[in-house]
């Protein structure tokens, strides 16, 4: 039985007005004005040329700074082999992890997933493992997963899992026993985690998010993916950073290379005058972005829809009104009846289980979000 395809996201987005784009995972709040003016004084200066894959030393410096205070872990920016790299984004980073490990092997995702992590494993030759998370909770079956590393051990072909919390697109935050559980596993079967945290500062206290590779034993077998696209509301920058072991970062360097070049020189020295400037930007982020989740969630609820509990402020994950079949259909009636739009669960999720769920992006100003999730409502109560 052929499988229905998935949603494609960019192709919805394309089929309702700005004012209605609760579509893509990016932040469409202001630029800070200390980095849009970081960024004039750079170009200003000539810093436009060529830079090394590795990144530039005053931003590579900083994020080390960054890692230290928010993940728990060290990282020495001028270590070889490299321990922190600068990318064209986390997706940059996840690409080269892939060619440089993931080639012919298989990795295991939790599912829901993050389309790409699963699009890029296999365009380079990998498998993945699907994970189902389980219930209303999204709770870690530790049993199951546990049972499908020792079989993929057995097979011989098992050689990661890839882990990403706070999640896309559910906003679950791994708790502390789901991630010794997961570090249980790696260690007992010898994998390779790769954990995405893009979305870390996206929770609602500081506390809610840990570091895998924070964990005891973990940090030599951990590669840790992040990016500034969606905290600092600059995706099209194309700025993001992987760190870890130097063994296990440093070979990292070849492939981006070759693909990449470079990650873009004038935005790395415009965010490196930034990023550690206030102490208090990321409290002020949690802050705004809760304020966010209630705007929608108090809308979509009025509406008919079960919202996920999560312990993190970008995405809503939320269970559709009975009165609709299909998420799908569901998206298409919003689209021609409100004018807005999210995306279908299925197109996170290989079961069937994905058809009953949407996902709303609401990093968004809020006048435009109000309204967003009014014309939900509205449409709705018809």
């Amino acid at each position: 039985m052929t499988k229905k395809p998935s949603p494609d996201i960019r192709m919805i987005a394309r089929l309702i007005p700005p004012s209605g784009n609760l579509v893509q995972g990016q932040s469409e709040v202001p630029l800070h004005p200390n980095l849009a003016s970081s960024l004039n004084d750079v170009v200003a200066e000539g810093l436009n040329h060529y830079s090394f894959f590795e990144g530039v030393a005053p931003l590579r410096t900083v994020v080390a700074q960054k890692i230290a205070r928010f993940n728990n872990i060290e990282v020495d920016p001028e270590r070889k082999p490299y321990e922190i790299l600068i990318t064209p984004g986390a997706t940059g980073a996840l690409v080269s992890i892939a060619h440089t490990y993931l080639k012919g092997s298989t990795t295991i995702l939790f599912e829901p997933y993050y389309p790409y992590h699963k699009k890029i494993i296999e365009t380079c030759g990998g498998a993945v493992e699907i994970v189902p998370l389980h219930g209303e909770d999204l709770a870690l079956d530790v049993d199951d997963l546990r049972a499908r590393c020792r079989v993929g051990k057995e097979k011989g072909d098992l050689k990661s899992i890839l882990l990403c919390t706070p999640t896309n697109p559910t906003g679950k935050v791994f708790s502390q026993a789901e991630l010794e559980a997961i570090a249980d596993c790696c260690k007992e079967f010898d994998l390779l985690c790769i954990s995405d945290e893009v979305y870390e500062h996206f929770v609602i206290s500081e506390g809610d998010h840990i570091s895998i590779g924070s964990l005891p034993d973990m940090h030599s077998r951990t590669i840790t993916c992040n990016s500034f696209s969606k905290s600092w509301a600059i995706s099209g920058w194309r700025l993001g950073y992987v760190y870890g072991a130097g063994e296990l970062v440093g070979p990292l360097h070849a492939a981006g290379n070759i693909f990449y070049v470079c990650t873009p020189t004038p935005q790395q020295h415009a965010l490196s005058r930034v990023l550690m400037s206030d102490e208090n930007y990321y409290h002020e982020l949690r802050r705004n972005y809760s304020s966010k989740r209630s705007i929608l969630a108090s809308s979509l609820g009025e509406a008919g829809f079960e919202i996920y509990a999560s312990k993190s402020t970008f995405y809503m994950w939320a269970k559709i009104p009975n009165r609709f079949a299909t998420a799908e259909e569901l998206n298409n009636f919003l689209i021609e009846k409100a004018q807005v739009a999210g995306v279908p669960g299925n197109a996170f999720s290989d079961s069937s289980e994905g058809e009953k769920y949407m996902r709303f992006c609401f990093a968004r100003e809020d006048e435009m979000l109000q309204r967003a999730a009014s014309s939900i409502a509205e449409a709705l109560r018809k």
